[in-house]
């Protein structure tokens, strides 16, 4: 038999980025474990929007360090990218295997051409399982 649950049945409970991070079991199997929307200007990255990203790190022209606030169970999860500069497309490419640890991973960005550039807008996210 079913019974139907009421609002008051379902109570108060914890919502978005506070859930999943105090609960890891409630990050449903298969979705983004982290993703951050990232700016750059003057050499001054910003995070606009992120879940599960403590920090981003300026290693140098088109080189961004993206740092979890929860590891990551082992170095096998998947990263992807897209960022644009003035209107034009980049493209992200992730760093050696030894710069995807789990703690962090690198995000490298270049042009058409294949030289490395900062941008103007980064988003990334990641798929794998939490520690």
């Amino acid at each position: 038999f079913f019974k139907q649950k009421t609002a008051y049945d379902i109570g108060v409970r914890l919502v978005g980025s506070e859930m999943c991070i105090r609960d890891r079991s409630t990050v449903a199997q298969g979705s983004a474990k982290s993703y951050v929307s990232a700016t750059i200007d003057s050499n001054t990255h910003t995070i606009q929007g992120s879940f599960n990203v403590a920090s981003i790190t300026d290693d140098g022209a088109g080189r961004t360090d993206i740092v979890f606030t929860s590891a990551m169970n082992n170095d096998d999860y998947s990263a992807v990218g897209s960022c644009a500069l003035n209107g034009s497309n980049l493209f992200v490419h992730l760093g050696a295997n030894g710069l995807i640890t789990t703690s962090h991973y690198r995000c490298n960005t270049c042009n058409d051409g294949g030289t490395i550039e900062d941008y103007d807008v980064l988003c990334s996210n990641a798929h794998g399982d939490l520690a």
